[in-house]
């Protein structure tokens, strides 16, 4: 995750995993499989980083 993600972002994601009651791998998978039942993998791939981004942000 860190080839993806800032230090800031890793520590947002890890908020909102435990917020969620989710570890933080299994809280990146759930976003990337919404987005893969959306998208193709390439979209998908990069939906799934904004994704990420924006509830990490929102508090979401």
């Amino acid at each position: 995750m860190n080839e993806l993600f800032t230090d800031t972002d890793q520590q947002r994601i890890a908020a909102a995993a435990e917020r969620d009651g989710h570890d933080v791998d299994t809280w990146v998978r759930t976003v990337v499989r919404e987005r893969l039942d959306a998208e193709e993998l390439e979209d998908a791939l990069a939906g799934a980083h904004f994704t990420i981004a924006a509830r990490t942000a929102a508090g979401h």
